[in-house]
């Protein structure tokens, strides 16, 4: 009988010695190993997964990646576990993950998914409004749990690094071409008449400050950053440069240009606008240094040719 107490003491403890805890927003996780099956029930936390080299067993709602987020790219193994707001749980149960990773828009669902899986509460988007600080930590956590905190590391190192060179980039622009850069409008287009506007405390609002750059609105809008406006509303602000985010379908194009109240907008007459390719608005670190990459291109080369032809 001693025997065998003493054999399981050593057992229990061994099993402890090499078990981690993590905390997380709703409780705390415990393994014994890194997770091998991970399923991502948010993009941005797939969109972490992948910037730290490990592919998620399944994600929600593949195809919205697919055409949303783009990078990084999802491989074609990838299962796409049902939508965003209404996982497939029978499949997921089916799939037997070792975790499962959502933000707070999930927190309802959370004792039915962490009763399959263990399952981790990382936000970005939150009352604290600072977007890319809680990237860097979600991406240090997600380092941690999955023994990756190298690469963690290093994913954060590039971005900054990088920002920093857009910044000094644009900086050198300015002054070999003595021109200034207006204030930046930030918007993506829902429908003919209303849109988002992107505030200071939104991911592309934060990494502009980053650059050195002023965002020319001031609201600082809700949880992701954003405030709901209808196009009338950007009449104030007709002196920006504006970026409004991609992808649109030609019905939308078309609507769009045939909108009385935007073609008569300052900007739009002096050619100020600019659509950017595919960038995930409520994505991490990644989406933020795609975004200030696509800014910095379009600064630079759209007003070397405004001064060249002004040259003429």
């Amino acid at each position: 009988m001693k025997g065998w107490l003493v054999s399981f003491l050593i057992l229990w403890t061994s099993f402890n010695s090499h078990a981690e805890s993590f905390k997380h927003e709703m409780g705390e996780v415990t393994f014994d190993s890194a997770p091998q099956k991970v399923v991502a029930l948010d993009w941005v936390l797939t969109e972490h997964l992948l910037a730290l080299g490990v592919t998620p067993t399944g994600i929600a709602d593949v195809k919205g990646y697919q055409a949303w987020v783009v990078s990084p790219q999802l491989p074609e193994n990838v299962v796409s576990v049902g939508s965003r707001r209404e996982p497939n749980l029978e499949l997921l149960a089916q799939m037997k993950p070792d975790l499962i990773l959502v933000s707070d828009a999930m927190s309802p669902a959370y004792q039915k998914l962490n009763a399959i899986a263990p399952t981790m509460v990382l936000s970005i988007y939150t009352d604290s409004h600072q977007p890319i600080e809680n990237a860097k930590s979600q991406l240090r956590s997600l380092g941690k749990v999955l023994h990756r905190s190298e690469q963690a590391e290093q994913v954060i190192a590039d971005f900054d690094k990088k920002i920093e060179a857009n910044k000094l980039n644009i900086e050198q622009f300015i002054k070999a071409s003595q021109t200034t850069i207006s204030p930046l409008l930030l918007i993506r287009f829902i429908g003919e008449q209303h849109i988002r506007i992107h505030g200071n405390t939104s991911l592309s609002g934060e990494t502009i400050q980053l650059m050195g750059l002023t965002n020319a609105w001031q609201q600082q809008g809700n949880s992701w950053g954003f405030s709901s406006a209808t196009v009338q509303q950007l009449a104030p602000l007709q002196d920006s440069e504006v970026f409004y985010y991609g992808p649109l379908t030609g019905d939308e194009r078309k609507l769009l240009n045939s909108n009385p109240i935007w073609k008569v907008m300052k900007f739009v007459r002096e050619q100020r606008t600019h659509e950017l390719p595919p960038v995930w608005t409520f994505g991490g670190l990644l989406a933020a240094q795609k975004f200030s990459d696509e800014v910095t291109r379009i600064l630079t080369t759209t007003n070397t040719t405004e001064s060249q032809a002004k040259a003429k």
